[in-house]
């Protein structure tokens, strides 16, 4: 059976099917720890908030509901990640339809297999990743909305907005560049004397009203946070594209191999008689809500002296393959289909496999482990028992360096809180009664003391204990050692 006899939606079904199967497996035969993402929104999730101080909550959520579902941590992390990447390729294909007709579209999503912001990195199931499918999502509606003109398209539109912004709030870019496109294409433009867009707007803003409420009451904080870590990021506006560029590598790859690139043109240039030109209206709106976000981000940080990170762009790449397909189009054809969903079908096998083959032979030959040789049930088991024997009351607060403390707290049975942030405030489940009656522990790396001053301070006075791990089975590699020291519940300091 040749593709040609295969639906292109067929082909994005399995392409995504096998997406989901990869990218958890890898993870969870491999992995001894989540990533360091992944713990934080554990540890965030149990306490049901609308935001942290770093991001909206949308990834807790998941995570919490999926470990009250399933009663696991760990795999269900995976797995939620990849169903967030599939739905990411369903929003992109049903706009690839009607913009560029079913195969182009297939063709669309299947490059974005080369694009390295949809493989390695969705193991962990971050902002980035949860933001991804509403990007998509919110770029369908608008089109479909104004095209339309129906009334449940608008209110979509406005519900896809505003999980974008619980997922993360740099869809704000993306809302900026869709009002602008509307603004400037003539056919949208003409849509704003009607009542759709304003649905549009209320539900946009009747949902997210929640959220803004947080944001004013906790002073922006995961602005003010974003802001920081652009001070800390190295590289500004140049470095941030050729890392776009880089990580859409692959794509470019795929287009050469399917015959879409080509160095010289052909004598004849007519597109299949079996598939229309592309509009050129389709085209601008891909350029539009592909282009507009990484030119804000760039004009942003250029005029404010920020530098970027690289993964901030993940989702801005959504409708790359979209757009290469259209901007190649009188080249395409089922030869060429069948070339991408080949070499698609190829990374979705050896870039999983090679993630795994690095994750399980990192402890043989690094000197320091990764974040995923961490053997976070021994040291979870061991400081909750650490605990229990010198207090002789269930661990309910843990701090310290948060990346640790959460691997502690993540499958303790007590459920502990996480005492992180700042300053105190931005956990603001932990109160001062709480941690009178209920103490904490306060775990940190020995090699690398990371933790709030604030909790320095609380633990200035009181003895440090010390417990080593094993991380890898050389005899070479050193132990992982954690020390840790015990708050006592007033009651028991008496």
């Amino acid at each position: 059976m040749t593709i040609g006899a295969v639906k292109p939606s067929t082909l994005v079904v399995l392409m995504a099917a096998c997406q989901v199967v990869a990218w958890t497996l890898a993870p969870t035969l491999t992995h001894k720890s989540p990533p360091l993402d992944v713990v934080e929104s554990y540890m965030w999730g149990r306490e049901w908030v609308l935001a942290s101080y770093k991001h909206p909550a949308m990834p807790s959520w998941v995570l919490e509901a999926s470990r009250l579902a399933t009663g696991a941590v760990g795999w269900p992390a995976y797995l939620a990640g990849q169903l967030f990447v599939a739905a990411t390729f369903m929003f992109v294909y049903l706009l690839g339809r009607d913009l560029l007709g079913p195969p182009r579209a297939a063709a669309g999503v299947l490059l974005m297999c080369g694009i390295a912001f949809y493989a390695w990195p969705t193991t962990e199931f971050n902002h980035n990743v949860a933001e991804m499918p509403f990007w998509a999502a919110a770029s369908w509606a608008m089109w479909r909305a104004v095209e339309s003109q129906r009334r449940v398209w608008w209110v979509l539109l406005g519900a896809f907005a505003a999980a974008g912004m619980y997922a993360k709030l740099t869809t704000g870019l993306l809302l900026v560049t869709l009002s602008g496109w509307m603004l400037w294409d003539r056919e949208a433009r003409q849509r704003l004397v009607t009542l759709g867009p304003w649905i549009a707007v209320l539900t946009f803003a009747v949902l997210v009203l929640p959220l803004a409420q947080w944001l004013l009451a906790h002073e922006f904080w995961p602005l003010r946070y974003g802001v920081d870590r652009a001070y800390m990021a190295e590289g500004g506006t140049l470095r941030f594209l050729a890392s776009l560029l880089l990580s859409a590598a692959g794509l470019f790859i795929l287009l050469g191999i399917a015959g879409l690139i080509r160095l010289r043109a052909p004598k004849h240039l007519a597109a299949p008689p079996h598939e229309a030109p592309v509009a050129t209206r389709a085209i601008r709106y891909l350029m539009a809500v592909t282009g507009g976000p990484i030119a804000l981000t760039l004009i942003t940080a250029a005029t404010s002296g920020l530098a970027l990170k690289g993964a901030w762009g993940s989702s801005m790449l959504n409708l790359a393959g979209l757009l290469a397909v259209a901007l190649t189009s009188r080249h395409f054809t089922d030869k060429a289909l069948g070339r991408i969903a080949v070499c698609a079908l190829v990374l979705l096998v050896v870039l999983p496999l090679g993630y795994a083959v690095v994750v399980v032979s990192w402890p043989l030959r690094a000197e320091r482990p990764m974040r995923a040789n961490w053997p976070q049930a021994e040291i979870s088991r061991r400081f909750t028992d650490l605990w229990k024997a010198q207090t002789g009351q269930p661990l309910r607060i843990v701090s310290g360096d948060a990346w640790i403390a959460g691997l502690v707290g993540i499958t303790a049975a007590d459920n502990p809180s996480i005492l992180s942030g700042p300053l105190p405030s931005a956990s603001p489940w932990i109160t001062p009664e709480r941690l009178e009656s209920e103490g904490m522990l306060v775990v940190w790396n020995a090699k690398r003391q990371r933790m709030p001053s604030y909790v320095l301070r609380r633990i200035a006075s009181i003895p440090v204990g010390q417990e080593r791990f094993r991380w890898s089975s050389s005899p070479k590699r050193e132990d992982l050692v954690i020390e840790y020291a015990v708050v006592l519940p007033q009651r028991q300091q008496r």
